[in-house]
């Protein structure tokens, strides 16, 4: 397959030719063009934004060439559930074939301010993502699983993916993102997902990016009145990843539970900003996010928990813990309370970094384990704490199996 791309660079003009190369209609048109408005009046984080300061963007590869025709992913979706409303495609072909419904709810919602130059650029020039679609009281048994495998060629690749999950409805949705080591790329992708009232989703992000490719990206979650959404974002390749996750607890009764796993060695670079925005009252949102560094590899969290003035009754809790398994690898976890009401149930905080207890490490390789697997059945023990967590068998072994890549792991624990 050949895959073409667009050798300028992302502008007003390059936006209105990819509308015109996919023949788009005249709202997506305008969509696109108002969006591209707010990247040229966001512009880039300078960098002395709090969420900006570690991580440059001086060598991002922006003036790759756009990726304007992304290798199809693949959608599979059960008969029986397609003849019941539900949808599951690429973004584009969900706007040739439903054309309301996509305009329903794409590009609507903004993000968070230190990432809204990033979202606005995804929402101008997208090409490429998953648009998923669950009717009211509905409910999905199986993963609704989107697998993107990109070029080799060095490109900029800007997907935006849609999730929507209406009323009394139920999915799990697996989005794996997955290129090639070698030649330099930017990754723009953005992941919107809306849950509506009584919903219940779980939502996984499995990156596994090449070696030299940014990941320069962001997600949005609103949860619905009594909704009940888990997310799980698993981050194991790219050279630097940069990913800002807004979650707004925008209805009554609420909750929401954020887990991350990331595993980087070599020289990797990874930078993690979170915004658990408690609006509505009587909500409750509890992040757990835990990382293991190798060689130089570096991560940073930046965490926000924001009780609003309104939100009354709500529980909050935030965790980030990091362990060190070379002296040269760092991790530097901030976590950040801003309480506007003194009505609240819980709200908190924990974050560590640091290597292995040599006592656990002495007391493991007593029994019979060399220092070297002693260490990798501690490391698996400690991210235990969140795949623990998940709830789906597939999405269990996908998570382990890009862990084995790094940590290493037996084909029992693959296979449970």
């Amino acid at each position: 397959m050949t895959v073409q791309t667009a050798a300028e660079p992302l502008d007003a003009a390059a936006v209105a030719r990819l509308s015109a190369r996919h023949d788009e209609p005249d709202w997506l048109r305008d969509l696109r063009a108002a969006w591209w408005q707010r990247a040229e009046e966001a512009g880039w984080p300078t960098g002395q934004e709090e969420e900006w300061r570690r991580t440059s963007l001086a060598e991002l590869p922006r003036d790759l060439p756009l990726l304007t025709d992304p290798p199809p992913a693949d959608h599979p979706l059960d008969p029986a559930l397609a003849a019941a409303g539900v949808i599951f495609t690429d973004l584009a072909t969900a706007v040739r074939e439903h054309p309301d419904l996509v305009r329903r709810h794409l590009g609507l919602r903004e993000t968070i301010a230190p990432q809204a130059g990033i979202w606005a650029r995804a929402q101008a020039g997208w090409t490429g993502g998953t648009f998923a679609y669950i009717p009211v009281g509905v409910r999905v048994d199986t993963v609704l699983h989107a697998r993107h495998r990109l070029p080799a060629t060095g490109h900029a690749y800007l997907p935006h993916s849609l999730i929507v999950v209406e009323r009394d409805a139920q999915a799990t949705v697996l989005q794996e993102i997955e290129s090639p080591d070698g030649q330099p790329a930017w990754f723009g992708g953005t992941t919107e997902l809306i849950a509506g009232e009584a919903a219940r989703v779980r939502f996984a992000n499995l990156q596994r990016l090449g070696d030299a490719v940014w990941q320069i990206g962001a997600q949005r979650v609103e949860v619905g009145r009594d909704a009940e959404v888990t997310t799980l974002d698993a981050e194991i390749g790219s050279a630097v990843t940069k990913v800002g996750l807004d979650v707004r607890m925008a209805g009554k009764g609420g909750t929401s539970r954020l887990l991350g796993l990331l595993a980087a060695g070599g020289s990797q670079h990874i930078d993690i900003n979170t915004v658990q925005d408690l609006v509505a009252s009587h909500t409750t949102s509890d992040l757990l996010y835990l990382s293991a560094l190798y060689d130089e590899a570096r991560a940073a969290f930046y965490g926000v928990t924001k009780v609003r003035p309104e939100a009354k009754g709500t529980s909050s809790y935030q965790e980030c813990r990091n362990l060190l398994l070379s002296p040269k690898a760092g991790a530097e976890p901030i976590p950040v309370l801003e309480i506007e009401t003194n009505d609240i149930l819980r709200c908190g905080h924990g974050a560590t970094a640091g290597a292995i207890d040599p006592v656990q490490l002495f007391y493991a390789q007593t029994r019979g384990l060399d220092a070297e697997e002693a260490e990798r059945m501690i490391v698996r023990g400690f991210f235990e704490q969140v795949v623990a967590q998940i709830g789906s068998v597939p999405i269990r072994a996908r998570v382990l199996q890009a862990l084995a890549a790094r940590i290493g792991t037996d084909d029992q624990e693959v296979a449970a």
